[in-house]
């Protein structure tokens, strides 16, 4: 009971605290609601980041112009300043793209036109949505390679545990009409395909949850460790096509690249001297015309761009031209998805690495900028769109980009151990030690 109106409260235990309510209570004694929790905070924040240019008009349109680029610089494109360069590069680049596509489709296992429609493809994408204005998207030999070990890999798995099983099927079908895809024998197109698309969703998941700051770890040293260890299984590969040997065992693990040194060595006796003839001869050419007569006729005639070997020689070799029948699309296989994961995140990774180091690195010399996080939607939506088509993973070409850049001649503690890693062991084995010794530096380096 209380003394008056305005006297103390006395609860029925003989306290003369008086009541309060909620708020009262709350402010007296200082509470403070629990904070929302970090993962819920981080995920509005990330939400925010799609829906709030769509709150206004302006905004929006912004938000286009920024996901889709050609959109803002092709009305303000001045012909009268930037034509005349363009024209010549896209050509000196596009004849570039021919012997190379050529070239490295045999790296990736597939038909030399593949190569070409990996040239094609995927540059016309990137134009759309790239933001660098220098990097050449197209066929890349270390990228070919790691996508012609990963079609190597399946392809003999698919179809030496598969096919047996539904031999009975097979042979069925032989005078009957329409299999579904799973029971025919896999090739090396279909697997290269569906991983350039696995890379493609890789790349655009990877810009949506704006992870492009990992590229801070592949460091020029560990860029040009790997991409230079990785040319020598280039090299390697390629060596049983200059001898012509066949039946050579498959290597895998440490050390697979001298053993298949060996291997070659080996069956040398098995060679074709009119390869071999070829290959040397082509070899001089190419010395002669880039060492001798492009820096004569660069010089004495002041031709505006470089003479084209590759493509000179490859024209005198072939009897025969291509002629531009572009393919239909086709659906990729998505069940083969699942068991190219683990190469596509390893192939992701290498092109993102490879791409925006380029792109960085022009950007600042040619003073402008360029989003990284754009250049991941951009190489992504590229290489999704074009799985499509039959092409194989493409990349940022160092020898077409980087054509006007000296090589550093330093050789510095984590490039030796990137160009170690990849040589005794494998492209993908050596990605993966390159970054996590560069990892193990960076903390260092911070922590110490």
């Amino acid at each position: 009971m209380s003394e008056d109106a305005n006297g103390p409260d006395i609860s029925p235990t003989g306290s003369t605290r008086r009541a309060m309510n909620q708020e009262e209570f709350d402010a007296q004694f200082t509470y403070r609601a629990p904070e929302e929790s970090l993962t819920r905070s981080r995920l509005k924040k990330f939400l925010r980041r799609y829906y709030q240019p769509c709150l206004s008009v302006n905004g929006f349109f912004n938000a286009v112009i920024g996901f889709i680029p050609i959109i803002g610089w092709l009305p303000k494109y001045s012909f009268r300043d930037n034509f005349i360069t363009d024209v010549i590069g896209g050509l000196t680049v596009g004849i570039m793209h021919v012997p190379q596509g050529i070239a490295y489709a045999s790296l990736a296992r597939v038909d030399p036109v593949v190569g070409l429609y990996t040239s094609f493809f995927p540059p016309l994408l990137y134009m759309i949505f790239g933001t660098s204005r220098h990097n050449s998207i197209g066929s890349f030999a270390v990228v070919s390679l790691m996508a012609g070990l990963a079609a190597d890999r399946l392809v003999s798995e698919y179809n030496s545990q598969r096919l047996p099983i539904h031999k009975e099927l097979l042979e069925l079908a032989n005078n009957e009409t329409g299999l579904p895809d799973e029971l025919h024998p896999l090739s090396h197109i279909e697997v290269v395909s569906v991983l350039t698309l696995a890379i493609g969703l890789v790349n655009i998941l990877m810009g949506m949850l704006h992870l492009e700051f990992i590229t801070t770890y592949f460091s020029d040293q560990v860029v040009s460790g790997f991409s230079t260890a990785a040319s020598m299984h280039v090299f390697v590969a390629q060596l049983k096509d200059v001898f012509s040997i066949r039946g050579l065992p498959k290597r895998t693990g440490f050390g697979q690249l001298f053993l298949r040194v060996f291997d070659i060595i080996s069956h040398i006796t098995s060679s074709n001297p009119y390869t071999i003839i070829i290959a040397v001869l082509s070899t001089v050419f190419l010395l002669v015309g880039k060492e001798i007569v492009g820096p004569f006729a660069k010089k004495k005639l002041r031709l505006p761009v470089p003479i084209p070997f590759e493509l000179i020689l490859v024209l005198l070799l072939l009897r025969f031209f291509f002629f531009l029948l572009l393919p239909v699309p086709k659906l990729p296989r998505f069940d083969l998805i699942p068991q190219l994961v683990g190469d596509a995140f390893g192939i992701a990774a290498v092109i993102v690495a490879v791409h925006i180091s380029l792109a960085k690195m022009f950007a600042k010399k040619l003073d402008y900028e360029i989003d990284p996080g754009q250049e991941l939607y951009a190489i992504g939506f590229a290489s999704a769109a074009s799985s499509f088509f039959p092409v194989y993973p493409m990349a940022c070409s160092l020898g077409r980009t980087l054509v006007n850049v000296e090589a550093g001649t330093k050789t510095q503690l984590i490039w030796l151990v990137s160009f170690v890693a990849t040589v005794g062991y494998d492209v993908m084995q050596g990605l993966v030690i390159s970054i996590g010794f560069a990892l193990m530096t960076t903390v260092f380096r911070t922590q110490w």
